[in-house]
């Protein structure tokens, strides 16, 4: 109906353009935090290694094994002891990993990325079965393995 004039539309095209921008800058934005975010690979270039994880961050205390080092802070959990480890859940495991424990056992925060925390706490927690002990559990044969044979 009505023709616009150039001076009525500038303020519309002003307004997109800023919108634009406001796109633009929050696009990038996303993209820095996506490149500075994240200071642990986890793709396919370096495999998540519980083991190494373990020993890079925990063993100091904890020892190679899960038994507590011989100059532990007095109250470092023994990572091998079953009964404990059972009554957690791997949040639990992942919470205190993250958390800490006051006031012996620092608080990793978010050191580790999710795949990376998931990992080390599946890996904690193999420290307390009897497989990773050597206890019986490897020698005796899986209920699956035996129906089979019959």
């Amino acid at each position: 109906m009505f023709a616009e004039s150039p001076m009525t539309s500038r303020p519309h095209h002003r307004r997109k353009h800023l919108a634009q921008l406001r796109r633009a800058g929050l696009v990038g934005l996303l993209g820095l935090a996506g490149l500075v975010g994240c200071n642990e690979p986890t793709g396919p270039e370096r495999e998540i290694s519980g083991a190494r994880l373990f020993s890079q961050n925990c063993a100091r205390c904890h020892g190679a094994d899960g038994k507590v080092a011989a100059d532990a802070p007095p109250g470092t959990r023994d990572l091998t002891e079953p009964g404990y480890m059972s009554m957690l859940t791997d949040q639990q495991i992942k919470r205190v990993i993250q958390m800490g424990k006051p006031p012996n056992m620092p608080s990793f925060g978010r050191q580790f990325a999710e795949p990376s925390l998931k990992v080390l706490a599946a890996y904690v927690r193999e420290l307390s079965t009897e497989t990773a002990a050597g206890g019986a559990a490897e020698a005796a044969p899986a209920p699956a393995a035996e129906s089979a044979a019959k």
